[in-house]
């Protein structure tokens, strides 16, 4: 007589089959995820909690909520993104990010639709196949994985603060935790640059910027070059800046050479707010700004002392809306790519001109007898593009980090020591004599790797300010 095989539902080989199918979906919906956090340098759960309630939902008949919670936690990946690149303060800021999502490079956005495709489908395989097998088994799968989870964040207490574990720490967590925590901690770094005045828009900065440490109230020099470089951080080791400035530093031209240290986080926006009004925004809805609510900037100051306030970028007005806020500020022209009068070459990292092809522009610019012209670069933006070089040195990277270094930070090292090599050229022209300059970092660079990330200060950026022989 046979003994009767004891099969459990939702196990046996046709189910186990549903399993299969189910969970390779939802890795590939995960990896999906993973890759993206891995190409723009932000740190996530492997595995989302709340991908995986909506994948229960949608097991358990209530198919579209469980749809909708997928298009919720979609959305979180995408703030969670934007929230750690763009360093925001708050979840209204990434609703003001997402206003300009249209403005990103044609590729970025194919890239984003086709992310949203795939994970749709991934999704939908998943549900579909685990519709076979029982779904009790789904809250099983989360306790063991929350268990994993809880024993690689145990060591360093970081079960309840994920953006400060390891990414090889991240298995198994909620999305909007992870979001929350990481505004949480933006937040902290913002109130130890600012002020306390939580209801302003626009705060007061509690530590000096680089045009007030360098040109003060009243500038004294007729024609002045201020510099916001894109992504350029300061260095926990001084080897990599100090190769990045050399021909600066050398060149025969410059004179009073000065490199300092500034506290700054936030947006690019909000580096450039720090610089030209000694403020920082608290959201990014650059529509509000009036010259109240921001105070009367370095540009408009210097206008109404006679100088003639020019401002230049490669990329289109539109991002940020700075053709809007730029003569709030005080600047009587603006030029950025719409607007150039010429046809640059194309740079990769960022929609925009090259940064090489703006030089002459500039120094055309500083020909007039009163000139203040506000720089704002593009080409050194993450993820730092080697194409955007126009000769990569691999020789530069290994004296600056050794033998151990990402090809991300290396792309950086030359974008930025091909800038300097360039500036310097400029400021070698007779037409420059004279000409006072400021130079400084927006922000930290960002960086795939955690390796990568932790040479730089998080918090800080260098600035250099010297006068042309």
């Amino acid at each position: 007589m046979t003994e009767p095989t004891v099969r459990v539902e939702g196990l046996a080989s046709k189910g186990h089959g549903h399993w299969v199918f189910a969970l390779t979906g939802f890795a590939v919906l995960s990896l999906m995820f993973q890759w993206a956090s891995l190409h723009f340098g932000f740190k996530r759960y492997l595995l989302s909690a709340e991908m995986l309630m909506a994948l229960l939902l949608f097991v358990m008949g209530l198919r579209w909520l469980g749809i909708g919670l997928f298009l919720a936690t979609a959305g979180l990946e995408m703030a969670l993104g934007a929230t750690a690149v763009f360093r925001l303060i708050d979840i209204g800021q990434v609703l003001d990010i997402a206003e300009y999502l249209f403005e990103a490079r044609v590729s970025y956005l194919m890239m984003l639709v086709l992310l949203l495709v795939f994970a749709a489908t991934s999704f939908w395989i998943a549900a579909s196949r685990l519709k076979g097998a029982r779904w009790v088994w789904l809250p099983l799968i989360a306790s063991v994985l929350m268990l994993v989870q809880w024993q690689l964040s145990f060591a360093k207490a970081t079960f309840f603060s994920p953006p400060f574990a390891e990414r090889n720490e991240l298995l198994f967590g909620s999305s909007a935790l992870f979001v929350h925590r990481t505004l949480e901690e933006n937040r902290r770094r913002h109130v130890h640059i600012g002020a306390d005045a939580e209801s302003a828009e626009y705060l007061p900065i509690a530590h000096p910027s680089a045009s007030s440490l360098t040109l003060g109230e009243r500038p004294t020099s007729r024609r002045i070059l201020f510099v916001v470089v894109e992504s350029w951080g300061l260095p926990k080791d001084s080897a990599s800046i100090e190769q990045q400035i050399h021909a600066l530093r050398t060149s025969d031209r410059v004179r009073n050479f000065k490199l300092l240290d500034i506290d700054a986080v936030g947006t690019t926006a909000a580096g450039e707010l720090r610089e030209l009004c000694g403020r920082m925004p608290t959201r990014l809805n650059f529509r509000q700004m009036t010259r109240e609510t921001v105070g009367l900037c370095l540009p408009a100051r210097l206008a109404e002392q006679g100088y003639k306030t020019v401002s230049l970028h490669a990329a289109f007005g539109a991002m940020y809306r700075r053709l809007l806020w730029y003569p709030v500020l005080g600047f009587g022209e603006s030029l950025f790519r719409e607007t150039l009068p010429f046809k640059g070459t194309q740079c990769h990292s960022f929609p925009g001109y090259c940064d090489r092809d703006l030089f002459g522009v500039v120094q055309e610019k500083m020909q007039k007898d009163k000139v203040f012209l506000y720089w704002l670069t593009l080409n050194s933006h993450v993820p730092y593009d080697r194409r955007d070089i126009a000769k990569y040195r691999g020789d530069l990277c290994d004296s600056a980090f050794g033998v151990n270094y990402s090809e991300q930070l290396c792309n950086y090292q030359n974008l930025h020591v091909q800038f300097f090599e360039q500036l310097t050229k400029l400021i070698e022209s007779d037409s420059m004599r004279g000409v006072e300059v400021v130079v400084v970092g927006d922000h930290a660079p960002l960086f795939n790797g955690a390796d990568s990330l932790k040479q730089f200060f998080a918090d800080k950026v260098p600035a250099l300010h010297f006068s042309v022989l």
